[in-house]
């Protein structure tokens, strides 16, 4: 018998262990600005047309070089808090065309309204990667799927971002106009000036507190 309940206490403490390891962890996602996406067992797809406007106020709006903007994408539910966390996905670019002006794949952003969010991370006309901070890098986009890491170090005032594809280090963003409204991330697309029509698979999207 005190076999059978120190077992039995055994399994429960372990699964309270792993849910409570998980709550801290895990990170419910949703859709953005009404965007439309599928998410088949983890699998998350988004698909834009050329010269569909996003659903958020500020796609209707001229910036720039660009009349408006295209937008699929999902951001996390709650707020982000300050700590270092590691995001990561395997990301599947099809499109039949020269890539956008700017299509952002990840961002960190602060709730702020037509003002450019902490940190993100994407691709630039050249098919090379670039960031908020710097438009042009001398990385070019690999020509199948690959992984995206984002390591986040959150503090009150600044937010610093590195970023890494397939394992090796790409650049890192560092901004310092803390404090910050409400922080949250998204990831899908959302681009200007686009081509053609493109469609982005996420799989293996994590997100742990490191």
């Amino acid at each position: 018998m005190i076999g059978k309940f120190s077992f039995k206490a055994l399994v429960i403490t372990l699964g309270f262990l792993a849910l409570s390891t998980t709550s801290v962890k895990a990170l419910e996602w949703k859709a953005s600005c009404g965007s439309k996406y599928s998410n088949w067992f983890g699998t998350y797809t988004f698909h834009v047309k050329q010269g569909e406007v996003g659903g958020c106020p500020s796609d209707k709006k001229a910036q720039h070089s660009w009349k408006f903007s295209e937008r699929s994408e999902v951001k996390s539910k709650g707020r982000i808090a300050v700590g270092q966390y590691k995001w990561s996905a395997i990301i599947d670019i099809e499109r039949n065309c020269k890539p956008a002006y700017r299509n952002t794949l990840f961002q960190v952003h602060d709730a702020s309204y037509m003002v450019a969010p902490p940190s993100w991370f994407g691709i630039n006309g050249f098919n090379k990667f670039r960031t908020s901070e710097n438009r042009f890098s001398d990385v070019d986009v690999p020509n199948g799927p690959f992984e995206l890491v984002a390591l986040l170090d959150i503090k009150k005032t600044s937010i610093k971002v590195d970023y890494y594809v397939n394992g090796d280090y790409v650049t890192s963003t560092h901004d310092k106009n803390g404090p910050y409204k409400e922080l949250f991330l998204k990831f899908g697309t959302y681009r200007v000036n686009s081509n053609c029509d493109i469609t982005q698979k996420y799989t293996k999207v994590r997100f742990n507190k490191q």
